[in-house]
């Protein structure tokens, strides 16, 4: 994030993905740690409650930002092949 914030100019904290969500278009497979410090779960589950029909989220135990597939690859490569071949 941090990186596009320096080189492409966005602005995180002025994005406000969650007041109108019909950018998301595609079936979207959310991965979110429930230990998250970087972003709130409860983004996540928002987005999921907003957009019920698109977004699948799985929440992971014990899992930091971006630490989901550490935490019990097997599971998280399971759910993954699950999505991509049950359209």
């Amino acid at each position: 994030m941090q990186i596009a914030a320096l080189v492409h100019g966005v602005r995180w904290a002025s994005l406000d993905h969650l007041s109108d969500p019909t950018w998301l278009t595609v079936p979207t497979l959310v991965f979110h740690g429930a230990d998250d410090r970087t972003v709130p779960v409860s983004d996540s589950e928002e987005l999921r409650a907003k957009r019920p029909d698109l977004v699948q989220l799985v929440v992971t135990p014990g899992a930091d930002h971006v630490e989901s597939w550490n935490r019990d690859p097997a599971a998280y490569d399971r759910r993954l092949v699950e999505f991509v071949t049950s359209g």
